[in-house]
């Protein structure tokens, strides 16, 4: 396309469109931080640092098993990262940057927090248009 430019810190070459592989990879990158107990490990992190599975339950109030569950999901996927010392885990933010990406989203909704809170489309309710 013509007359386009590129925004700085992206490829030049990201295609756009539905099938693009690395464009869903993008947006399932942005689906890490689509949960809100995710979210909430992650600001727990970045707020106080490294912290033991038992802590983020206590601090949270949900199940063990689902902690870990989001914490081995966010390790993988290098959002944090785990320090073992014994028989205990110690997990951190993997990146200054994830906590870039917080500070930003929290930046543009303090912007749009009612169209956001409106939005059928990001939660899934989709209304029925009318014929």
């Amino acid at each position: 396309m013509q007359g386009m430019t590129n925004p700085p810190g992206l490829p030049a070459d990201l295609e756009v469109g539905r099938e693009n592989a690395e464009l869903c990879l993008l947006a399932r990158f942005f689906n890490g931080f689509s949960n809100s107990t995710r979210l909430s490990i992650m600001l727990l992190l970045a707020r106080r640092g490294e912290m033991r599975v038992g802590e983020l339950v206590r601090e949270l109030g949900a199940p063990q098993p689902r902690i870990s569950d989001h914490l081995r999901c966010l390790s993988w996927c290098g959002y944090v990262k785990v320090r073992r010392s014994g028989r205990n885990a110690y997990y951190s933010l993997a990146d200054e940057r994830v906590l870039e990406v917080l500070r930003l989203g929290w930046e543009i909704l303090q912007d749009n927090v009612d169209r956001v809170r409106s939005c059928e489309e990001i939660d899934g309710r989709q209304r029925r248009r009318p014929a």
